[in-house]
């Protein structure tokens, strides 16, 4: 992958153009990794689908608004997950959100797990929350002007990491973490966020997470991967005025050295020039399919098409039965 390609992909997460202070380097750096490692197994993001049908039972992960009350927004999601059949396990939820945000999406792999509350517009509100069993070090953008400003979130101690003492949202680019009731840490990650009392809103939507494992429901079902296949990434992404999507999903799988990736939306959408998959369309949405080693992989990406049905747009009829 070229400098000018890598810049490219930083650019568009970066949710557009922005002044400096709007942009978590760190942030960037890390998404942008996984979006390296995913195009760089020569797929492309935004093509056309497969073969189609059945339903089973789920739940909207799409919200046209959230209430302003304590509403519970993703309790309804499966409680006991089981990462064989379903490869995106949230590890975080949100129990409340402002009324800015329009969705949420779902990171895994290697590269870490976070869950991330969209807002809508080209650099749309952002609450990214994640949660690791150490305390995170101070990003290195933030370097020697760190300050901690102690904050309660319920009964428990946490801080705001900021680069300006009498600033705890660190002019846009707010950090908070806390100590989850597990004795883990807790890291919400807000941008562009608009409404009034900011700070108020982020400690209300820390008091209210959700800190357990629970299988995300997806629009495919997947008759079988080889056994040598490990999910390297997946991303449920809502990012609409950006992508030009209502929502996304991408799974990148490792095997015996090679990768594939198998990449679901509705049709439309930015389109890529990025390697060569193997796409088809059906039942209202467009997939794309690419194994850049097929004797590696055991598979090909014909092969591993004809393995995938699609379940529609409506996400009432989505699954966590996703492979098998």
């Amino acid at each position: 992958m070229t400098d000018h390609e890598l810049a490219t992909m930083l650019k568009e997460l970066a949710d557009g153009p922005a002044p400096p202070s709007q942009i978590d380097v760190d942030r960037a750096r890390r998404v942008g990794g996984r979006r390296r490692r995913a195009r760089t197994t020569a797929l492309v993001v935004g093509c056309a689908a497969v073969v189609a049908a059945g339903g089973v039972t789920a739940v909207s992960l799409s919200r046209p608004s959230v209430p302003a009350a304590t509403d519970a927004v993703e309790t309804a999601l499966p409680p006991t997950p089981d990462p064989a059949h379903d490869p995106i396990v949230a590890k975080t939820g949100f129990g409340w959100l402002p009324e800015e945000i329009a969705g949420v999406g779902y990171s895994v792999g290697a590269h870490g797990d976070t869950t991330e509350a969209i807002g809508r517009g080209e650099q749309p509100p952002e609450i990214s929350l994640s949660v690791s069993g150490q305390e995170p070090p101070v990003p290195g953008e933030l370097g020697d002007q760190a300050t901690r400003i102690p904050v309660r979130i319920g009964d428990r101690d946490g801080y705001w990491l900021t680069s300006y003492a009498n600033d705890p949202l660190n002019h846009g680019r707010s950090r908070l973490r806390w100590r989850t009731p597990d004795g883990r840490w807790a890291e919400l990650l807000a941008f562009h966020l608009t409404g009034p009392d900011r700070q108020q809103v982020l400690v209300r939507v820390a008091e209210h997470a959700v800190f357990a494992d629970r299988p995300v429901p997806l629009p495919l079902r997947i008759a079988g991967l080889p056994g040598t296949f490990r999910l390297e990434d997946g991303f449920l992404t809502r990012r609409p005025d950006t992508d030009g999507v209502p929502w996304r999903v991408m799974l990148a799988y490792a095997s015996n050295g090679t990768h594939a990736t198998i990449t679901v939306s509705v049709p439309g959408g930015r389109k890529t020039d990025y390697g060569s998959p193997l796409c088809a369309k059906g039942n209202g949405l467009q997939a794309c399919v690419g194994v850049d080693q097929p004797q590696a992989a055991g598979i090909t990406a014909q092969e591993l098409l004809s393995r995938i049905t699609l379940l529609g747009p409506d996400e009432s009829k989505w699954t966590t039965q996703v492979i098998g």
